[in-house]
């Protein structure tokens, strides 16, 4: 089963690998960097345009002619609205047919400092801001902000496997005919 992931971060590539392994024992995983596509945001930053551009990569994946049985996309963005602002992160699923799934749309709570910091900058992205407070380098490819904010009680990975599994329901439940 060839499975193309649409990012070359090996956090979103692991979680891919893991999830996809829970229902199929041979896998070759195939990944991309989509990120200088149009229509795919540096840093989304509204529910809208998160879920977006985890569309568009997939449109993107499929349009380079790279076959595979399932392309997977992961993307994580911010949004504000009248609780706060939040973290947001949206696992796109289609299959060689072009069936999409959709899963995630979960929201973790983040200081308005941090969003304001981004929404000014426009250059920056949350894992940049999360570097900075963390001390360390590259956090958005290893634990990430989720992981910085609960003590390291949940990372990046298993909140995106989890995402994945339940975006491959359509796909692997007896219980969907359509």
């Amino acid at each position: 089963m060839k499975i193309l992931v649409c990012s070359k971060n090996p956090v979103k590539i692991k979680a891919v690998e893991e999830a996809f392994y829970a229902y199929f024992k041979r896998l070759e995983l195939i990944s991309l960097d989509l990120n200088q596509y149009s229509g795919v945001y540096k840093q989304p930053m509204t529910i809208k345009e998160t879920l977006e551009s985890a569309v568009k990569r997939i449109e993107i994946a499929q349009s380079k002619e790279e076959e595979a049985d399932y392309y997977v996309s992961l993307e994580g963005g911010l949004g504000k609205d009248e609780f706060g602002a939040f973290l947001t992160w949206f696992v796109c699923v289609c299959n060689k047919e072009g069936k999409k799934s959709i899963a995630g749309g979960g929201r973790m709570p983040l200081p308005t400092q941090i969003y304001r910091e981004i929404e000014e900058s426009k250059e920056k992205e949350l894992g940049d801001v999360i570097d900075k407070l963390s001390g360390e380098r590259d956090t958005k490819r290893k634990g990430g902000a989720i992981a910085l904010f609960t003590g390291n009680r949940i990372q990046r990975k298993e909140v995106f496997k989890r995402d994945i599994i339940i975006a491959l329901v359509p796909f692997t439940s007896s219980l969907f005919k359509e």
